[in-house]
C-alpha cells in the first residue's frame, strides 16, 4: 500500500485527544510563543499573532466579536414572535469586516439581531443604519439634514467597512 504524503502520524501531527490551553494575553511575544509550536508558515504565524493581539487588546472588536458569538447561538424563534436565527453565513460576513477593521471602526455601532436572519448595524450617533445579509447588505443615514442610502449593495468587508467610515464621519 502507498503511503499518502497528505496524512500526518508522527510527533508533529496534533491530536484532537491532547488538551489544548487557552488564556488571555495581550502580549505578542506570548502569542508568539504559543503559535511558535503550531505547524504553519512564519508568515501565517506574524498574521495570527497580530490579529490575536489586536482583538485582545481592543475594546470594541472584542466586544463585536462576543456580540456576534452570542447572536450566532440564538435560535428559531427567539423573539417569541417567529424571529429566524442570525445565518451563519451573515454572521461570517460581519466578523470579516472586523478582521480589516480598526478598534475605532466600532466605536458608535451596535450590533443587533434582525428577525429575517439578518443582522443590523446601528450607530450610536447619527441617524444611521446597516442591514447585513448573506451577500448584500442595505443602509440608510440621515447625515447633515441629507438622507443617504442604497439598497442591495453587493457584500464585500471592504464595501461594508467604508459605508461604516463614511457614515462615522458624517461627510454623506
Amino acid at each position: 500500500m502507498a503511503e499518502d504524503k497528505n496524512i500526518h502520524t508522527g510527533e508533529d501531527a496534533m491530536k484532537a485527544s491532547e488538551p489544548v490551553a487557552a488564556y488571555v494575553t495581550n502580549s505578542y511575544a506570548d502569542v508568539m510563543y504559543m503559535l511558535h509550536s503550531m505547524p504553519i508558515t512564519h508568515e501565517v504565524k506574524e498574521q495570527v499573532a497580530r490579529r490575536l493581539s489586536m482583538e485582545v487588546a481592543s475594546k470594541n472588536l472584542s466586544k463585536a466579536f462576543e456580540r456576534l458569538d452570542h447572536l450566532a447561538t440564538l435560535e428559531n424563534n427567539w423573539d417569541g414572535e417567529g424571529a429566524l436565527p442570525i445565518s451563519r453565513k451573515v454572521i461570517n460576513n460581519v466578523k470579516s469586516v472586523l478582521a480589516i477593521s480598526e478598534d475605532e471602526d466600532w466605536e458608535e455601532w451596535m450590533i443587533g439581531p434582525d428577525g429575517n436572519a439578518t443582522l443590523g448595524l446601528q450607530s450610536k450617533m447619527t441617524r444611521a443604519v446597516i442591514s447585513v445579509g448573506a451577500n448584500e447588505f442595505s443602509y440608510f443615514a440621515k447625515i447633515n439634514g441629507i438622507r443617504l442610502g442604497e439598497s442591495h449593495v453587493v457584500f464585500t468587508p471592504e464595501a461594508l467597512l467604508n459605508i461604516m467610515r463614511k457614515i462615522s464621519r458624517n461627510d454623506g
